[in-house]
């Protein structure tokens, strides 16, 4: 069985870490969506603009990105996984949800072998639903974060997330937002932080996220890894804790390098796996930020663009009909 390890992390943030990605190819502005063999070819043989080798590894978000707007997965992207998978390629999650609300969607779209969750903070086995590495913030690291951001952003409320919890102080949940899952409220967020956790969540009602991941870049700076998964709130995992960081350890784990990696996703938390991978994509649906960084646009996820790159993925390895 695998253990659960912690290991060494850059000493200060960084948006692309350790192996650079090599030079991608230029692709005209019309590789959009029905035109993905341009990529898809580019990718799949030597000949490519940039020398690039084959894609040996896709890393695609969840939510917003892989699954349906309503979260679920479609019959069409778990044959076209499947295809893929059949192809050899490994078809692997990198998202912000904790494993814990990870493994069901995960295993029922086939994807794997391993996986990124947390942003960045654990890297788990998908299929024996196993953490095999971590990455925390301290207890007394995060309380004074709590402290300083409080004086910073009156107002603001917290929340704490561990492998097996989400805790939050009164306020930080929107009834509008329909969660299903078990939290823990409390009065007072350093009640609940006793020690380590994968990620400090900060929510300030009424503020735009691109203000508050502004104001908390600046304001947190080494002290940890600043994004936004999506919703109203902004996330501070440990220092240069990143799905980038994390995909970089799944790919060493497997033998993939870096300009074998095709990554896609539509958020702030995707943008460092984006500039780090060899190749990077991103549904019509996707924030300008992203649509700006990405060689290839796909179909929104509501017309299942992450299911359509798969299929010429696996249809240019002779595995897909």
């Amino acid at each position: 069985m695998p253990q659960v390890t912690s290991l060494p992390r850059p000493k200060v943030p960084v948006s692309v870490p350790l192996e650079a990605s090599p030079r991608r190819p230029w692709l005209p502005p019309a590789t959009r969506y029905g035109i993905l063999n341009q990529v898809v070819n580019a990718a799949g043989g030597a000949a490519s603009p940039a020398g690039l080798p084959p894609v040996r590894l896709v890393a695609t978000d969840l939510d917003g990105t892989l699954l349906r707007p309503d979260g679920t997965v479609s019959e069409r992207t778990i044959c076209a996984v499947r295809a893929a998978r059949q192809a050899g390629l490994h078809v692997i999650p990198i998202t912000g949800r904790p494993p814990r609300i990870t493994w069901e969607v995960a295993q029922e779209a086939g994807l794997g072998p391993l996986g990124v969750c947390s942003n960045g903070a654990a890297v788990v086995d998908i299929s024996s639903m196993e953490v095999i590495e971590t990455e925390t913030i301290g207890a007394e690291v995060a309380i004074g974060l709590v402290i300083m951001l409080r004086e910073i952003f009156p107002g603001a409320v917290f929340a704490v997330e561990e492998m097996d919890s989400f805790t939050h102080e009164a306020g930080f949940v929107d009834a509008s937002w329909g969660w299903d899952e078990r939290t823990e409220t409390v009065d007072d967020i350093v009640q609940a932080v006793s020690s380590a956790c994968i990620k400090l969540v900060m929510r300030r009602p009424g503020w735009p996220v691109a203000e508050l991941l502004a104001g908390l870049t600046k304001h947190v700076a080494e002290k940890g890894h600043v994004t936004s998964s999506g919703l109203d709130w902004v996330e501070i995992a440990g220092p240069g804790i990143s799905k980038a960081y994390a995909a970089e350890r799944v790919c060493r784990r497997l033998g993939v390098a870096v300009g074998e990696v095709m990554a896609i996703g539509d958020n702030h938390n995707d943008l460092t796996v984006l500039a780090w991978a060899g190749r990077a994509a991103a549904p019509a649906n996707a924030i300008p930020e992203v649509l700006a960084t990405v060689q290839m646009v796909l179909p929104p996820n509501a017309e299942d663009g992450v299911a359509q790159l798969l299929e010429d993925l696996a249809r240019s390895n002779g595995r897909c009909n």
